[in-house]
């Protein structure tokens, strides 16, 4: 198991810190399984990243329902 694996283009979109296109890709993966708990934990980093701590909250919060 890998923690927190990711599709090489959000990868590479952190890598080059578009972290707008990053969050664009993460929330196509929530919207096409909204019970896949790592695409929430990987986009609540990403808004980390962009210091938006109410979304990066928001997602860690739906991590944690979804790992119960």
């Amino acid at each position: 198991m890998q923690i927190l694996a990711m599709s090489a283009a959000v990868r590479n979109a952190c890598i080059s810190r578009d972290l707008d296109f990053a969050e664009e890709l993460l929330t196509q993966e929530i919207e096409t399984d909204p019970d896949n708990y790592i695409s929430y934990a990987n986009r609540a980093i990403v808004m980390a990243r962009k210091s938006d701590w109410n979304k990066a909250f928001h997602d860690a919060q739906k991590v944690s329902a979804l790992r119960l």
